[in-house]
């Protein structure tokens, strides 16, 4: 997907150039800007980090964190495979729902009416959790994790701890590269106004840049290899 990322930038950089030489308009009667022009260079330049910064990499770090400690911990395996557990992982898994259990509930106390991760209007939109929310579910995903994985021995020291939860990230390093691909992408059809000229509504231009992001990530992430799985360790 990289490849093909790139190979997109490139073809709509021609595009732009040629746009702009054919005296292209677009619909508000503005000349198609040419990211070849001398300001079209400047402007990428010095927007560079800015749309490098755009791209969710927080957002891919935190289900790489949660989807790491699943694997690793054993507690995905325990979920699916209840049956063939030994009693220590049983009594492991137990208390780890009851951690998981307890998790939502501080969550939920805090969107109730009169919570604190409300807006001061008392809303969740704008409020902190509106905000927050990847950050907490991946909270309530590791936190149950870890408490598994330290049960059952699967992780005894806090580097096995800290290995396991980042087994993820590093497995799908790749991922990080084509976010920043994927925001130079993102960046020259904005910079274009591609979607414009085409008459997307603004609505559909969030929904296909999202696509951009999302597509290429799954992509990785199914085909990629998958970690073995430790969850036997009793």
């Amino acid at each position: 997907m990289n490849s093909i990322y790139f190979l997109l930038i490139v073809a709509l950089v021609l595009f732009s150039w040629v746009g702009s030489v054919y005296g292209l308009m677009l619909p508000d009667g503005t000349l198609l800007p040419n990211l070849l022009s001398g300001e079209g260079v400047r402007w990428f330049v010095r927007h560079s980090m800015d749309n490098v910064s755009a791209a969710p990499f927080a957002e891919v770090l935190l289900v790489l964190l949660a989807v790491g400690s699943l694997r690793s911990s054993g507690l995905w395996h325990a979920l699916w495979h209840r049956a063939s557990l030994v009693q220590r992982q049983r009594h492991a898994l137990l208390v780890a729902l009851v951690v998981l259990a307890v998790c939502a509930c501080i969550v939920l106390v805090g969107i109730v009416p009169g919570g604190n991760l409300l807006s001061v209007t008392g809303h969740i939109a704008g409020g902190p959790f509106a905000s927050g929310w990847p950050f907490l579910l991946t909270l309530m995903v590791v936190f149950p994790c870890v408490v598994y994985g330290k049960m059952c021995g699967q992780w005894h020291t806090s580097k096995e701890l800290y290995a396991g939860l980042a087994s993820s990230v590093v497995s799908h390093a790749g991922c990080f590269i084509t976010l920043v691909v994927a925001s130079q992408l993102v960046a020259a059809i904005q910079y274009v106004r591609l979607f414009q000229l085409l008459g997307l509504s603004a609505a559909m231009q969030a929904f296909c840049f999202g696509l951009i992001y999302t597509i290429p990530l799954i992509i990785l992430f199914v085909t990629n290899t998958t970690p073995h799985d430790t969850s036997s360790t009793e």
